[in-house]
């Protein structure tokens, strides 16, 4: 019994301090909970001010106009319509002058071509007047000659009248030789 008593006794104390540990543990466990709970109160608590910031912005937000109508002064009305003024004028002036400048081409070619056209007929005009001018020469039964050849056959007869007159008795010879020659000629 006494035995059994201090096996009681030893099972009462070790059940006892199994339960003073387990009381421990959840005094431990509670403060972690605690803790815990303070943590997530806090969390919570930042959520809801977050929230209610985020809904104040959201009305700001809605308060903002997604419109806005603006008004120009009459001096900026001014400037603007008389700066549109000018950009058509400087349209109209464009696009003149691009038709001035195709109108300028046009007019340059349809030149080139009348100026190449007289040319070709001033030059066919002045070889036809030449050509009735030489024939009109052929015809009075004279020629056109080089003035060099010429002045070289004037040079030459000067010549053979010097020499005939220096040499009377070799003329003689030259002279019937020039006779013969030019009579051989008109026969053939």
């Amino acid at each position: 019994m006494e035995n059994e008593n201090k096996e009681s006794k030893s099972n009462g104390m070790e059940l006892l301090e199994n339960v003073v540990k387990s009381n421990e543990r959840n005094i431990a466990s509670n403060s972690e909970n605690k803790e815990s709970n303070a943590e997530v109160k806090a969390n919570i608590k930042d959520l809801v001010l977050a929230i209610r910031q985020l809904q104040l912005d959201f009305e700001a937000v809605k308060e903002i106009p997604t419109k806005i109508e603006i008004v120009l002064s009459q001096e900026t009305s001014d400037f603007y319509e008389d700066f549109y003024k000018k950009m058509k004028m400087k349209e109209k002036c464009n696009w003149s002058g691009l038709g001035v400048f195709i109108l300028g081409i046009f007019t340059f070619m349809i030149s080139i071509t009348f100026a190449t056209n007289w040319y070709k007929e001033s030059i066919k005009a002045k070889s036809e007047l030449r050509q009735d001018i030489l024939n009109e020469i052929a015809g009075e039964g004279k020629k056109i000659y080089d003035e060099k050849e010429i002045r070289i056959l004037n040079e030459n007869t000067q010549v053979m009248q010097f020499w005939i007159k220096n040499n009377p008795k070799k003329a003689e010879d030259f002279i019937r030789f020039k006779d013969g020659f030019e009579a051989s000629k008109k026969n053939n």
